[in-house]
């Protein structure tokens, strides 16, 4: 005896629920473990006390989640880490755009740009510790 075609439906329909459910679950995972790093943190961090950020996106800051599928723009590597972070504030939305690099076991943001949805040839440069 033979599975009827609705059963193949049924068992069809659960493992693709089940399949974007799980992708889904996997993206936010690592969405979390790279706004837990120190690196992540720190561009949060200095973006929100920033004087003009604050001033051009209002308060409070809040960030969206990052295209982990553009591994050129966002990644990490062993001494480097880059990253395009969507935020928004009550004015306006924006990216913020940071570098970090690694050394002696420490990391270290190096840059941290913000750029503006209505002026997106222009960038608010809030840090740069290169030469």
């Amino acid at each position: 005896m033979g599975v009827s075609n609705m059963t193949l439906v049924k068992i069809g329909a659960i493992g693709g629920v089940a399949t974007v459910t799980m992708g889904f679950f996997y993206r936010n995972k690592v969405d979390q473990n790279i706004k837990s790093t120190v690196y992540y943190k720190e561009a949060l961090k200095t973006v929100r006390t920033n004087k003009g950020a604050v001033h051009l996106l209002g308060e409070p800051i809040k960030e969206g989640k990052i295209d982990i599928d553009d591994t050129e723009t966002n990644f990490t590597k062993e001494h480097s880490a880059r990253y395009e972070v969507p935020v928004r504030g009550p004015k306006q939305k924006g990216k913020i755009y940071f570098w970090a690099s690694k050394h002696n076991s420490e990391w270290v943001v190096n840059r941290i740009e913000l750029g503006l949805e209505d002026e997106p040839n222009r960038r608010l440069l809030i840090k740069n510790l290169d030469p």
